[in-house]
């Protein structure tokens, strides 16, 4: 069985993980057993004791140790116990059996598979007793995500939940997974899940807990996974999909949910967090959630229902994009649903090359977004930066003309007014971790697995430094949580007020955002090769003004909920950012 990465750090409370990965320190203290005076097992010092019981409790209840045996006087669920110790060698050996059974199903380290052909075999299977706590990091209680949601109003913007990061659990503008699911936002009758990276074992858990598992479940899927391709022979609800690429550099990168319920309402995630554990965890996270889009009357007119941003459209348009007949369903639904509730625009990125149209301009990528920013912001100086936040940094070129300023700049800066046209380039700012923001962070270097940076890439771009800032997230109590979360924002420090604001699932890449063909003599195409998808908060739908509030409330509207430390904190001399080669030296 292979060596948990995390070693002595590992932090995880779910079954399906140990059923993968060995332990060494917690073979050891679960082959030294309970000590008979008291019951308990002698854990070091220097391991959280708390954490600790908890995954020890998780062994016993997936990999009992070998039959009858006893561990210094403490005997297992058979009835005779036997003197001899069991040996850490002989504990490991008893998880490697075991590991086959925890694996059959991924999801069934969360539930009784029933759906599997082989019913029998499902009676050897260890039981587990179904206490969210064992699963789940952060858990907060029941039936309130509505009211949360309510007050995280007129944004609607949440992060994650950092586990080591306790006042996070408690922040108003802090979510989990599992809340999204929470009875109070409606009763789910069926989900889409279109995601890059799925762990469809930890995914089925929540969905478990959330009391929907047997609800209708499609998956539209990025990275290769061999655990999604027949999950439909064990899990006859879920129908996953993986997304065909045309191209080796391309990403099916969005990370969308589509939520419908019983009374045939609806609500649309868009969210930067992958579906699997390690992006709950210590990860900062973005997330936007709609209001709660009620179903049209039967006799409503076809264009009913849209929002002032046109994001029902923009929306349709988008999953059309995918040419999937599943999806068709889902397409008629957000068609027949009232999405004038809805206060941000849809800003997608599809595969292919794209002209500007007649109707709605440029339909994606950076160009869609200077499109709209033409169209509808409000003034900016030109002395005002454009900020960029991502996880990840594609090559951008010998230096910052040909796509940072030409592509990504051009497009950025534009407003409702004619002067930009006339105007110089706004100045560039990156916020991307430090060597230093890694090595501090709750999972130490472990911390960079979310931040695929390369040498080879970053060797080529040695200009970028000077534009680079790091990760300092203070206020939101998230330092030390590096940020897969992708943000693009212009806002201005001594006026204190954010411009526009843009989350996405869209790292700075010409995959992402497109890059124009600059020798075509034809009208420009715009170039893209991933599908991201994002929200635009713009203040004019938002909140009825010409800018959102930065740091404080200003006349009853309530203060841009920004990721990260303003003002922004250049790199140092002595400062590099952080390369996911320092992970493999």
């Amino acid at each position: 069985m292979q060596e948990c990465p995390y070693g002595e750090k590992c932090y995880r409370k779910n079954p399906i993980h140990f059923g993968e990965y060995s332990h060494a320190h917690l073979d050891a203290i679960y082959a030294n057993g309970c000590n008979g005076d008291n019951n308990e097992y002698d854990i070091p010092a220097k391991y959280s004791s708390e954490l600790i019981n908890i995954q020890l409790k998780l062994l016993e209840k997936l990999f009992p140790q070998l039959a009858g045996k006893e561990v210094k006087g403490k005997p297992t669920a058979v009835s005779k116990p036997a003197t001899k110790k069991v040996s850490a060698p002989a504990a490991s050996t008893s998880r490697a059996a075991a590991s086959d059974q925890a694996n059959t199903s991924r999801a069934a380290a969360f539930h009784q598979a029933s759906t599997q052909k082989d019913t029998s075999h499902l009676e050897k299977k260890p039981k587990i007793e179904r206490n969210v706590r064992d699963y789940v990091a952060v858990v907060v209680e029941k039936g309130r995500m509505a009211r949360k949601l309510e007050q995280a109003a007129p944004y609607n913007m949440f992060l994650t939940a950092i586990t080591d990061s306790k006042p996070t659990h408690q922040e108003p503008l802090s979510i989990t997974l599992q809340e999204i699911f929470d009875e109070s936002l409606g009763e789910i009758e069926s989900t889409v899940q279109i995601n890059f990276m799925i762990d469809i074992g930890w995914l089925l858990g929540h969905y478990y807990f959330a009391g929907i598992l047997s609800k209708p479940l499609l998956v539209l899927y990025g990275a290769e996974n061999p655990d999604l391709v027949e999950i439909g022979k064990f899990k006859p609800q879920v129908t996953a999909i993986k997304v065909q690429m045309q191209s080796p550099f391309a990403t099916s990168h969005t990370k969308m949910m589509l939520l419908g319920y019983t009374d045939g309402s609806m609500r649309v995630v868009i969210s930067t967090a992958n579906l699997y554990e390690d992006d709950w965890h210590n990860r900062t996270q973005g997330l936007w959630i709609s209001p709660r889009l009620p179903a049209l009357p039967e006799d409503a007119d076809t264009t009913a229902g849209e929002s002032p941003t046109g994001f029902k459209q923009d929306l349709m348009l988008y999953l059309v994009e995918y040419k999937l007949s599943h999806l068709q369903p889902w397409i008629a639904r957000i068609r027949k649903s009232d999405f004038s509730a809805i206060n941000v625009f849809f800003i997608g990125s599809v595969p292919g090359g794209h002209r500007e149209g007649a109707v709605r301009g440029h339909p994606w990528g950076c160009a869609r977004l200077g499109s709209l920013l033409a169209k509808h912001a409000t003034h900016v100086e030109p002395d005002i930066p454009v900020v960029c936040q991502s996880s990840s940094i594609g090559s951008l070129g010998a230096n910052i003309q040909p796509w940072i300023e030409q592509d990504i700049l051009s497009n950025f800066r534009k407003d409702s007014t004619p002067v930009w046209r006339l105007s110089q380039l706004p100045p560039f700012k990156m916020i991307y971790p430090s060597f230093g923001n890694v090595s501090r962070s709750h999972d130490g270097m472990l911390g960079g697995g979310c931040l695929p940076y390369g040498k080879s890439t970053n060797d080529k771009q040695p200009w970028l430094k000077n534009y680079l800032h790091q990760w300092k997230s203070g206020d939101r109590h998230r330092s030390q949580a590096m940020p897969h979360i992708k943000t693009y924002t212009r806002f201005n420090l001594e006026d204190q007020c954010v411009y526009w604001f843009v989350l996405t699932s869209a790292n700075l890449s010409k995959a992402a955002w497109g890059a124009f063909n600059k020798k075509s003599n034809l009208q420009p195409c715009l170039r893209i090769y991933n599908y991201e998808a994002g929200v635009l908060f713009l203040p004019k739908f938002v909140t009825g003004k010409d800018t959102f509030p930065l740091g404080n409330a200003r006349d009853g509207v309530p203060a841009f909920p920004l990721p990260y430390d303003v003002p922004l904190t250049p790199y140092g001399p002595d400062d590099t950012p952080f390369l996911m080669d320092y992970l493999h030296e």
